[in-house]
């Protein structure tokens, strides 16, 4: 169904073709029109005709001596001028001239006013009325104290003052008229005629509307008809204006009718304790008036709409609709109620026909202007540019103080045919690039509607133009809409995704053993299992294919033993079948002697062969080695002779062949209380031999050490004894069988190696990675309760991505602002697109996930591997896909640098124009040379005090200018130093936090940088930093001829060079500094001795956010200046302070944790609930301080504060505070404060 504009209908066959789709007749409801009329009430219109008299039209010129008067006030004596000249916090160049030019003030403006209401008043109403209505005026002035005086208490006292003494000497200088209250000439023939026609219509229950055009002529009338003898004793008069006065606006000085005094106005003319109301076109719709029987139009209205509303008041049975005409006034056509209806319609029409033109003038030769995206489909149309324009500023950085809001200048002209004409140029906010802040409309135009969008439709395409919009003519938001539609999509879905099951390290082994030929070579490894330093057992490891380095094995035998496993390549050999089946005869020996239930007899083909030394035949080895000989073939004559490290497992026959070490050899007579007797009822000869053995431990998992709770129940140290006819002892030495032990650790160990070397070989082969170990760290998730976890290795790779990112980002993108920055910066390093290039590039089968146990490892045979399907699918957090892949570029980072880090990147993330870190760092400092500004000399006070001299002196003022700024000498504002430094400073934190000498835990890692780069320390940091200065003031005496200098020192702080041109954060500068001077001596007592981070502090101090923006621009700066040199901007952050503070956090004993975190974790499973209210006598919602805050753990009440200045200070140091309360009752112990 089509859509018709309202005018559209108006159309006869538009109507038609809309009853044609709705398939129905529009009539009028004429049964329902008959039932309405019987309760609504048409009523007779009367002519009010009076005789205008030449008195009525000025002649007194009371309203003309008032501007005059104004005139002839000396605008210096203005109280805007001598604040502005007088107080330098207040004075704004522009405002002072046009306040001097135009006699644009307060004081000025409302003398203007009350002229112009004046005039109206004295031409409407008469002489008295225009008297008494100025007097009324200082009346109001004078007793402002008394009570609210509609609004004037929101008025300076010096302005007040200065208004009432302008208006009484006026009163003053005027002379006062002869008339009194009752002669006619008093008052107008409007007035009189008015009064006539209400003492004739005096009636018992006369409930009546009288309309006038200003809320003056309201009260003044209002006093008039009260005053009026003939007419008090019967009417009693209210008055209803609408409540057009805004909340904190200043106060109009003619405004009389105080709006609060209307509140019950229309119920006391519905209870008749009212009969006659004065009021304005506020009455006229939208408000429930009772029934009347009199409305009277005091004021004629050329509007139809107006009139029929006015009308409609008048509808109880028989009421009157009188209206007032001059006798000069052509109405000799409207006699009857029906003509003046046409009449007034006819109006209207002219009215729409005028409307009509005007649009038709502002639309000349724009039907043709449209832009269209040939890509999308977008269009742009002149008549929505302006809109579009708004709506870019709104999405600019930089709001808090100042608006980002398109300006807008016009220029008048003179076309051909010497018609007035007008151009546009319209600037836009500063934090936009200087090549498209600007913009001219192309022609001229009659309307300043039309040339206003013609500008903002030029400003619009040169946007578009420099990337700054995109193909759907929308802000850009930093990314590619395609991509950022699938990522949603992906954080839409559950933290866990579906991946690949964890690789094999040994298939590709099993596929070599398979494909190997004759004229191959094996890899020999020697593995050599030491405790302590001595060498207990060597053999000979036999791959298909070479291994990585493999670092030492730590094997946790038992709770007080600790061996180590070293793997080390020995040599290759000529592969060999005959060599190859003895190697297999050789590795079933060895693992027989520990996991003989494991071993499958039909099978050889084992994926690693272990042999013993190469001089020795593995074949004639296990020859020697195989079988077992009995306990009782063991007596004294041979024992001494024996020795232990030869011997083999002990097998206890009766008891399941459990296997047991033999220790030494005893007799029952010589037994020490300490050991064990197995069985019970153990019975012997006392001459006979017994073995003293403690049994093998069935453990296999040696990675791990074994945990305080296990190690009591532990049997592996416990010594028993046992008969030899009991047992029977392997031929093979028992160090072979420990080394069988440590396989399935030694093993698992292998093939981490592989499956790191895997990765580097195929997804990272670009990368070319020296250090295995970081890649093997990288893949390990903690999960896998590895001796190495990525969760480090994450930190670095975090700042590391966000840094080249950001430098990526804004070197590729000048023109781009701050907030197309940040949001493609988020986009890039987010979890969701970081976890989408895991999944794309097949990352997800390298991460280690599994913890090895060992309980269930079995011997690991080549046909079983590749026979075997790959691992079930497993699921992970797209959070864990994240940070491998950070971990990784952390791993790039330490292993080679920015130019690994950005290779591993262009992996992962090959749609980012990724290259490398020195161009980025050209391309930045080549734009800065190309600004042309002029640098002011009291900013070498600005380097002295940070400590760097700048090359390119845009920079510092570019770092310094906020959004806010007008003036000449303009760059950008900070917003694209700032995100830079942020991420420049982030970095600097994090490798020396994560380079530290002792290794800080990631958890403490990631506290130490939010306690350093926090907005509110920095800002601290910001308001300390100064220099002193000699300045020279001149200082007069007691005669004009007595001066002399006088020279002070004074600091100077690095946020004083803040350029900007909002009297808020002038406001905010000085409240600030008060609180920081309150404040200071205890912060800075407590960063530098302190036991904790005095985050209440810093959160009392409520500094603005542009403090900490000072700071992290100024590092952008320097960065941009030093060609890339972090070391400068460390520098300036040790100047600062920053460093000082980051070395004392790393060194210990500071408490890191947020005293709502710390609270959080004290609570345990019971909630934490922070209720913050304002105390009722400080109930202002636009107040910012006497906050208060209730702490809640679970039900229980703990502490309630005061005084807060914000919501994020009351609730840091209430929690800080219920931390004191629950360590005073013992919850809280003192070594369990946070303390990493």
């Amino acid at each position: 169904m089509p859509i018709f504009k309202i005018g559209e209908l108006k159309s006869a066959n538009r109507a038609s073709d809309l009853e044609r789709n709705l398939q129905a007749i529009s009539r009028s409801p004429k049964r329902n029109r008959e039932e309405m009329l019987r309760y609504v009430h048409r009523p007779s219109l009367v002519e009010l005709i009076y005789a205008r008299r030449v008195s009525d039209l000025g002649t007194t010129h009371i309203a003309n001596e008032l501007g005059k008067h104004r005139l002839r006030l000396d605008i210096e004596q203005d109280p805007f001028v001598l604040k502005m000249r007088s107080d330098p916090d207040a004075f704004d160049a522009g405002l002072l001239s046009k306040a001097l030019l135009g006699r644009k003030t307060y004081c000025q403006e409302q003398l203007k006013m009350l002229h112009t209401r004046a005039q109206i008043i004295e031409e409407e109403l008469g002489i008295w009325a225009v008297y008494w209505y100025i007097s009324a005026c200082v009346r109001k002035l004078q007793i402002r104290g008394e009570g609210d005086q509609v609004g004037l208490q929101l008025l300076d006292s010096t302005e007040v003052t200065y208004l009432e003494q302008s208006l009484s000497t006026f009163l003053l200088d005027i002379p006062k008229h002869p008339l009194t209250f009752l002669d006619h000439e008093s008052h107008s023939a409007k007035v009189l005629c008015l009064i006539d026609f209400l003492i004739h219509h005096q009636a018992p229950r006369f409930s009546g509307l009288v309309f006038v055009r200003t809320r003056a002529e309201v009260a003044v009338l209002s006093e008039l008809l009260s005053t009026h003898p003939d007419l008090s004793q019967f009417y009693t008069i209210s008055t209803f204006v609408g409540a057009s006065n805004l909340a904190g606006r200043k106060a109009n000085i003619g405004e009389l009718v105080d709006v609060r005094s209307q509140i019950s106005t229309l119920d006391d003319l519905r209870a008749g304790r009212k009969n006659l109301i004065i009021t304005t076109s506020a009455l006229e719709e939208g408000i429930d008036v009772p029934a009347c029987n009199v409305v009277v139009c005091f004021d004629k209205q050329m509007n139809l709409k107006s009139l029929i509303q006015r009308r409609g008041r008048a509808r109880q049975s028989k009421s009157t609709f009188a209206i007032l005409f001059a006798e000069s006034d052509d109405l000799s056509t409207v006699s009857t109620w029906e003509q003046l209806e046409l009449h007034m319609r006819q109006l209207y029409e002219d009215d729409m026909r005028q409307l009509a033109e005007l649009e038709a003038k502002e639309t000349v030769d724009e039907g043709d202007r449209v832009f269209i995206v040939e890509k999308t489909g977008a269009k742009l149309l002149l008549i929505d540019a302006v809109s579009h324009l708004f709506h870019f500023c709104a999405t600019l950085p930089g709001r808090q103080f100042g608006d980002s809001v398109p300006v807008f200048t016009f220029q008048a002209t003179t076309g051909e045919s010497g018609k007035k004409l007008v151009t546009a140029k319209v600037n836009l906010p500063i934090s936009v690039d200087a090549s498209v802040r600007e913009a001219c409309g192309q022609s001229a135009w009659i309307t300043e509607k039309a040339a206003k969008r013609d500008a903002a439709f030029i400003s619009y395409l040169q946007l578009y133009n420099a990337g700054l919009v995109s193909d759907n003519l929308l802000p850009t938001r930093g990314y590619d809409e395609a991509i950022e539609e699938v990522k949603t999509e992906v954080e839409k879905v559950a933290s866990l995704v579906q991946v690949r099951g964890q690789v094999n390290p040994f298939s590709q082994v099993a596929q070599q053993w398979q494909e190997i030929r004759e004229s191959a070579h094996l890899y020999c490894f020697e593995i050599i299992l030491y405790l302590s330093d001595q060498s207990m057992v060597s053999m000979q490891m036999l791959l298909p294919c070479d291994l990585p380095i493999v670092p030492p094995v730590k094997l946790y035998w038992d709770s007080h033993t600790t061996f180590t496993a070293i793997i080390r390549r020995s040599s290759c050999i000529p592969f060999s079948p005959k060599y190859t089946e003895a190697a297999k005869q050789s590795t079933t020996l060895l693992l027989s002697t520990v996991f003989r239930s494991s071993i499958n007899t039909s099978k050889t083909d084992l994926v690693a062969l272990f042999t013993p030394s190469a001089d020795e035949d593995p074949g004639e080895w296990a020859a020697r080695y195989t079988g077992t000989s009995m306990g009782e073939s063991l007596d004294r004559t041979n024992v001494s002779v024996l020795s232990l490290s030869k011997l083999g497992i002990v097998r206890d026959l009766t008891n399941n062949v459990v296997p047991y070490i033999l220790r030494g050899f005893t007799d029952v007579a010589s037994t020490t209380d300490g050991l064990v007797v197995e069985p019970q009822n153990f019975e012997q000869d006392s001459t006979s031999l017994v073995l003293e053995v403690s049994r093998f431990p069935k453990r296999t998992d040696f990675l791990h050490p074994i945990p305080l709770l296990e190690q009591k129940a532990a049997k592996g140290t416990r010594r028993e004894i046992l008969r030899p006819k009991d047992c029977e002892i392997d031929k093979l030495p028992a160090n072979y069988a420990y080394f069988a032990a440590a396989l399935p650790t030694v093993l698992h160990r292998v093939g981490v190696r592989l499956v790191a070397a895997r990765l580097c070989r195929t997804l990272l082969a670009a990368v070319a990675f020296h250090q295995l170990d970081l890649v093997v760290t990288a893949i390990t998730a903690s999960v896998a309760r590895e001796p190495t976890n990525y969760q480090r290795q994450e930190y670095l790779g975090d700042s590391v991505l966000k840094f080249l990112t950001s430098l990526t980002l804004i070197s590729e993108h000048l023109r781009w602002h701050e907030g197309i920055l940040s949001r493609g910066k988020d986009h890039i390093v987010s979890n969701a697109s970081l976890a989408k290039a895991a999944l794309a590039v097949g990352l997800d089968e390298y991460i280690q996930t599994k913890a090895f146990t060992g309980s269930k490892w079995r011997p690991i045979y080549a046909s079983d591997l590749l026979a075997t399907p790959p691992d079930k699918p497993r699921e992970l957090s797209t959070k864990t896909l994240a940070d491998v892949v950070e971990a990784l570029v952390g791993a790039a980072f330490l292993d080679g640098g920015f130019d690994k880090a950005i290779a591993i990147l262009g992996i992962f993330l090959p749609r980012v124009p990724w290259s490398k870190v020195e161009e980025r760092n050209g391309t930045l400092l080549a734009s800065a040379q190309r600004a042309s500004v002029t640098f002011p000399h009291h900013l070498t006070q600005l380097e002295e005090l940070i400590g760097y001299s700048f090359e390119r002196k845009s920079l510092p003022l570019e770092a310094l200018t906020h959004s806010s700024y007008i003036g000449s000498n303009i760059t950008t504002s900070y917003e694209r130093l700032e995100f830079l430094g942020d991420v420049c400073l982030d970095l600097i934190v994090s490798t020396t936090s994560f380079d530290h000498e002792h290794a800080i835990p990631t958890h403490g890692l990631h506290l130490i940088r939010t306690a350093v780069v926090n907005a509110d320390f920095l800002a601290f940091l910001c308001l300390e930093l100064s220099i002193f200065a000699s300045r020279m003031n001149v200082v007069t005496g007691k005669t004009e001829d007595d001066i002399s200098l006088s020279g002070t020192v004074v600091p100077i702080r690095v946020w004083q060079f803040l350029r900007h041109a909002s009297p808020a954060i002038r406001r905010a500068q000085l409240e600030c500094t008060k609180r920081y001077e309150q404040l200071k001596d205890h912060i800075l007592g407590l960063l530098q001795h302190g036991d904790h981070i005095p985050w209440a502090l810093l959160a009392r101090l409520d500094a603005p956010k542009f403090y900490s923006d000072i700071v992290e621009s100024i590092v952008g700066a320097i960065y941009i200046d030093s060609h890339g040199s972090l070391a400068a901007c460390e520098a300036f952050l040790q100047k600062l302070g920053v460093m000082e503070y980051l070395r004392r956090l790393l060194e210990g004993g500071v408490a890191l944790y947020h005293p709502k975190e710390e609270l959080g974790q004290v609570a345990d499973t019971e909630s934490v609930k922070y209720e913050v209210f304002r105390a009722e006598a400080n109930a202002d919602a636009d107040a910012e301080k006497g906050l208060l805050c209730k702490v809640w753990i679970g039900e229980r009440e703990i502490v309630t504060i005061g005084d807060g200045v914000s919501k994020i200070e009351v609730e840091t140091r209430a929690a800080d505070e219920a931390l004191k309360v629950l360590k005073g009752e013992g919850r809280v112990r003192e070594d369990a404060l946070s303390k990493d």
